[in-house]
């Protein structure tokens, strides 16, 4: 019998009361079938204090802890912070989840009607808002984008791949209105090469900007990181770590990080 995805089963099981958790990043793209696998999972989360306490109740019966991270609590994440837990499943494997609220480039709106009482516990955010959160630093997950973006009607392809052969065969049936430069590019009839340069500045623009963002939480949260290891919060059960790690937020970690949405 094949193996199941953890992950997968995990976003059932913090839905199984409700829907409070959305698998995102790579194990969505492992969902859409564009990945076989995924180091670990994302979620993002119903934005609720109930949300928090069902996922701490789910990750202690496996006897998880905390890593270095926001707290799993809705006064930091907000604020754009993500949690970050683990726990070693029967079979030896680390399993490590990441939790936040606010996806990076996705309107809250977006994430909200995630939760609006879907049948499926299996709950995976959409395709579109998926490529705006793979707007990273990281030149991989702009691959990535390229081909997720083949899953969308032409008309959403052209505006959001990476690849550029796409926005070349596209361009004339679905580019006309388009005030992507790349795309304006293969409209025009300026050839391949501009195509080329405009979407990789179009990239490097993106992975700049993220880059900033990251280094912006990082500047934040230096302090607090480094008393969170000092402290050994990463060694406590998860029960008794939370009300530390949240003691420790309230002294050292801002609630939001001003520039950083």
């Amino acid at each position: 019998m094949a193996a199941t995805n953890v992950y997968f089963d995990l976003t059932r099981e913090f839905n199984a009361r409700g829907p409070i958790a959305a698998l995102a990043s790579g194990q969505a793209v492992v969902f859409y079938r564009l990945a076989i696998m995924s180091k670990d999972g994302d979620f993002l989360l119903d934005e609720t204090d109930s949300a928090c306490a069902r996922v701490l109740d789910v990750l202690a019966s496996r006897k998880a802890r905390y890593r270095p991270g926001a707290p799993l609590d809705i006064r930091w994440l907000p604020g754009g912070w993500s949690s970050h837990l683990e726990y070693f499943d029967d079979r030896g494997r680390r399993i490590r989840c990441d939790f936040f609220t606010r996806a990076p480039r996705v309107d809250p709106a977006a994430v909200r009607s995630l939760f609006a009482g879907l049948p499926d516990p299996l709950i995976v955010i959409g395709v579109e808002p998926l490529i705006h959160m793979k707007r990273t630093q990281r030149a991989k997950d702009h691959a990535v984008i390229g081909e997720l973006a083949r899953l969308l009607p032409p008309e959403r392809e052209i505006e959001l791949t990476t690849d550029p052969d796409r926005v070349v065969a596209l361009a004339k049936a679905h580019g006309a209105r388009s005030a992507r430069p790349c795309v304006r590019a293969a409209v025009e009839g300026r050839g391949r090469d501009e195509v080329v340069v405009a979407m990789a500045r179009e990239v490097d623009r993106f992975r700049r900007l993220d880059r900033e963002r990251v280094q912006r939480y990082a500047r934040a949260s230096d302090s607090y990181l480094r008393e969170f290891g000092r402290l050994g919060l990463g060694d406590l059960s998860l029960p008794a770590a939370h009300g530390e790690v949240c003691g420790l937020a309230e002294r050292l970690l801002p609630t939001s990080v001003p520039g950083a949405s």
